[in-house]
């Protein structure tokens, strides 16, 4: 459903914690870039993900409204109808307000 939607780029990188902590500015650095992660292990397993605050705050918006059927359900109507052609355009409704 949020294929179109989702621009995350896959720049995943996988470093042990260990190897975060001394390189912990530049880090701090690529994940303040867009697109950047990293995942750090703990004895060669996954345990911490690190990404932009941005996209974080992001993915929590996505959680919340993917949470909410009501919500799901309305925008999967909308789409529908923008599919069909049930819409205003910007131009129209301006039109019809007397703008």
């Amino acid at each position: 459903m949020y294929d179109s939607y989702c621009l995350f780029m896959d720049t995943k990188n996988t470093i042990s914690s260990t190897e975060a902590r001394q390189n912990f500015a530049e880090v701090i650095d690529r994940v303040g870039n867009a697109g950047m992660r990293y995942t750090l292990t703990v004895n060669g397993k996954p345990k911490v993900v690190m990404l932009n605050a941005d996209e974080y705050d992001s993915w929590m918006e996505t959680l919340e409204i993917i949470s909410d059927p009501e919500l799901v359900k309305s925008i999967k109507r909308a789409e529908k109808e923008f599919k069909e052609g049930k819409y205003v355009t910007l131009d129209e409704l301006k039109a019809q307000l007397g703008f």
